[in-house]
């Protein structure tokens, strides 16, 4: 299971609502954990992967007992312990693997699948990917600390999250896509595979060879494993690989209650406006290849307005149309 799930079985304790066998894991484990504050930090990583193994054991002997017929209550001691079990807790998910083997938080690899149509997937760091035809992408539900790395079999329109700090890899067949924040797509064209920017830089790769070439926007790469080669081409019309999917985000006055209806399907967001009186302003501006964040920080800019996310939900507070 997921970390969330770990975070609903601590807001269950805490309404009363656990079955007591849920009681009794979460006593213990805070019991375990909280004797680590102190030294946490400062233990080395052969000791934590033991403290993991520890807590894991006793949960698994945990659930294996039948509950006790005592219940303890829940009281300010305890909260104080799931302050300091839930700092410990977060040092254990920043070790990567290790935290999310935590009480099975398995770092699940995820494979979807397209039937056929265009669909879109949308990553734990915030990439958005078209896939489309009968394809697949084999991602992690968490990147870890160093790369962000994924495995495509088909045809995808990528749009990656920028982080300079952690290269976005995309294994391909027998070639490699690295970038760190850009747009591009991958099509697989019958022993070949080709690779177009769109935005950013590109640089891609045949495994086990020297060959490897570097890509700007508008232009392609055709990568020929086979044959050991990679070709380049130039001024390449992007209208083709753009189809069915909400890459194209440039406005140009557009109302603001069609550009909301844009941004909603996108990033599967609902948008609350403060005064509906903004949903006729007229609003010239490019968003495409730009983050959920970003492309409020420029319509706020615009408007001269602040907004505030929540959840799935983000408000826009502004002034009036410029």
């Amino acid at each position: 299971m997921g970390d969330s799930k770990l975070i609903i079985l601590i807001e269950k304790y805490q309404q009363g609502v656990c079955t007591a066998a849920e009681k009794r894991i979460v006593e213990e484990w805070m019991d375990s954990l909280a004797t680590e504050q102190n030294s946490f930090e400062n233990i080395k990583e052969a000791e934590k992967l033991a403290i993991k193994q520890r807590m894991f054991s006793k949960i698994k002997q945990e659930i294996a007992v039948s509950p006790r017929k005592s219940i303890r209550f829940f009281n300010l001691a305890n909260y104080v312990k799931i302050a300091a079990v839930l700092a410990i807790l977060i040092g254990l998910f920043a070790l990567g693997p290790i935290g999310y083997d935590v009480f099975d938080l398995k770092n699940e690899t995820i494979v979807a699948s397209s039937d056929g149509q265009t669909k879109k997937l949308m990553l734990s760091d915030g990439s958005i990917i078209w896939l489309k035809g009968k394809s697949t992408l084999t991602y992690p539900e968490h990147f870890d600390k160093q790369n962000r790395e994924v495995s495509l079999n088909g045809e995808a329109l990528f749009e990656v999250a920028k982080d300079a700090n952690h290269p976005f890899i995309v294994h391909s067949g027998q070639m490699d896509t690295r970038v760190l924040g850009t747009s591009f797509n991958i099509r697989h064209i019958g022993g070949h595979i080709e690779v177009v920017v769109f935005t950013g830089k590109v640089t891609v790769s045949l495994p086990n060879t020297n060959k490897q070439m570097l890509i700007l926007p508008l232009e392609k790469a055709i990568c020929m494993p086979a044959e050991k080669e990679i070709k380049a081409q130039v001024n390449v019309q992007k209208e083709e690989y753009l189809a069915n999917t909400e890459y194209n985000m440039n406005f140009e006055d557009a109302k603001m209650s069609d550009i909301i209806k844009k941004i909603e399907a996108k990033f599967d967001v609902t948008v609350k406006l403060t005064d509906n009186s903004l949903q006729n302003c007229l609003i010239t501006a490019d968003f495409t290849d730009q983050s959920l964040v970003k492309t409020f920080e420029v319509l706020c800019q615009t408007l001269n307005g602040t907004f505030e996310r929540e959840n799935n939900t983000v408000w826009l507070k502004a002034e009036g149309c410029n």
